[in-house]
């Protein structure tokens, strides 16, 4: 029996070890990258294991290959995390991953002293395929304005789960290619003075190709919320976002969404199934606008479906733009009115400035009620195929207008009860 199995066992052995060549000489093989571990109680003299974690970023940093991911143990960190010295990147396909561990809470705070400094992630320059996720990046015991900005060369990174706050500059500061901004809380930097070049906002994208700025909540950033400009932007995607309760400065002439190319060319940005509300909602707010787009270098705007409410200035205002697009908007008690337009070649429709008759707006619920004017109201759009929570559009006849489709909602009426008797 010992001697049937070893045969056996042999026998598929060789099989394996033909499969295996095989394979490499199809160019087949996929080779699993390796995992690494930090954590506060560690040692820079541990394998790196879960149990037995390094103790410093930079040493779990040097082992880093494309391919591979460095998990950060929950608790509170002060060192940086430097990715150019030694220079790190990844490539097409094998991304480098830096995360906090599923489930703990990891906190950057790292400051520098200079004005312009990295911040808590050093990752400038030519290098790309990095994935950062569930990091909380702070600023609060800095007294510079040092933070995050993606530049220089910098391209292919997703920044996915991340809480930035605190910082005396804007929260992201993005001159690349190819980023992505998914799911993250970008709020509460600070302003000092207010004025212009210190207003600081949520997101500042410079400039960049194929950019995407997806389901992130962006609040109480003092100079606003995203501000585009002023390029060379092309291929820009700003969806599913609640961008609320920014600029309280009253310098600033931004408030949600600021999309503008004057020196510079900006072209085919997309804006749907956005919630922007209560921008300049503090009493030293400048003009705040919902979503402002402007500039004679920009060109194809599309604006679809988003939800437009009670910002501190007009709901969507359009100067020297070109070829903008306005539809399916619910744009409604916006401090100034709803649209204004003296921009070239716009259509506009479909957008409705009535009472939309949203759920619960008093409480940023946004949704549509049974009778709202909104359902089956708006003009079919294959390019957005899912509502504010990836509700498939549409639910009823044609697209509902807003961030929401009604038959989405966590909202269902009682229906009117049948054959009723008195007994």
């Amino acid at each position: 029996m010992m001697n049937h199995s070893w045969k056996f066992s042999r026998h598929v052995l060789f099989l394996l070890s033909g499969t295996c060549v095989l394979s490499i000489l199809l160019g087949a093989t996929t080779v699993q990258g390796a995992t690494y571990h930090v954590a506060i109680n560690g040692s820079d003299s541990n394998p790196g294991t879960l149990n037995q974690p390094f103790k410093s970023f930079k040493k779990g940093v040097s082992l880093l290959q494309p391919g591979d991911t460095l998990y950060i143990r929950g608790g509170v960190y002060t060192e940086q995390i430097d990715l150019q010295k030694p220079n790190k990147s990844g490539t097409v396909g094998n991304y480098i991953t830096i995360a906090g561990y599923r489930g703990e809470t990891v906190t950057l705070e790292y400051t520098e002293l200079s004005e312009g400094g990295y911040g808590p992630i050093k990752a400038r320059g030519n290098r790309g395929y990095l994935i950062f996720e569930n990091l909380v990046l702070d600023g609060k015991n800095g007294a510079d304005k040092s933070g995050w900005s993606i530049r220089d060369g910098n391209h292919h990174f997703i920044l996915r789960n991340l809480e930035i706050m605190h910082f005396r500059v804007s929260g992201l500061y993005i001159s690349a290619n190819d980023i992505q901004v998914i799911n993250c809380s970008i709020h509460d930097q600070i302003s000092e003075t207010g004025l212009p070049g210190h207003r600081y906002y949520g997101i500042y994208f410079h400039d960049g190709n194929n950019g995407l700025i997806e389901g992130n909540d962006i609040y109480n950033n003092p100079g606003g919320g995203i501000q585009a400009y002023p390029g060379t932007i092309n291929n820009l995607v700003i969806r599913n976002n609640k961008i609320h309760d920014n600029n309280s400065t009253i310098h600033s002439p931004i408030g949600g969404i600021v999309i503008s190319g004057s020196g510079y060319a900006v072209a085919n940005v997309s804006v749907y199934n956005n919630l922007l509300y209560n921008n300049g909602s503090s009493p030293l707010s400048g003009l705040s606008p919902g979503i402002r787009i402007d500039g004679p270098n920009t060109t194809g705007t599309k604006v679809w479906n988003n939800t437009v409410y009670k910002n501190k200035g007009y709901g969507l205002s359009i100067s020297q733009a070109n070829k903008t697009v306005v539809q399916n908007n619910i744009v409604y008690e916006n401090v100034d009115g709803a649209l204004f337009d003296s921009g070239t070649d716009t259509i506009l429709s479909h957008n409705l400035t009535t009472d939309p008759k949203l759920l619960r707006s008093g409480t940023s619920d946004f949704r549509l009620q049974p009778r709202s004017p909104a359902i089956d109201a708006g003009t079919p759009l294959s390019q957005v195929s899912t509502d504010f929570r990836n509700v498939l559009r549409p639910q009823g006849k044609t697209h509902d207008i807003g961030a929401y489709e009604a038959e989405g909602s966590d909202f269902t009426s009682i229906a009117t009860p049948q054959d009723l008797k008195i007994q």
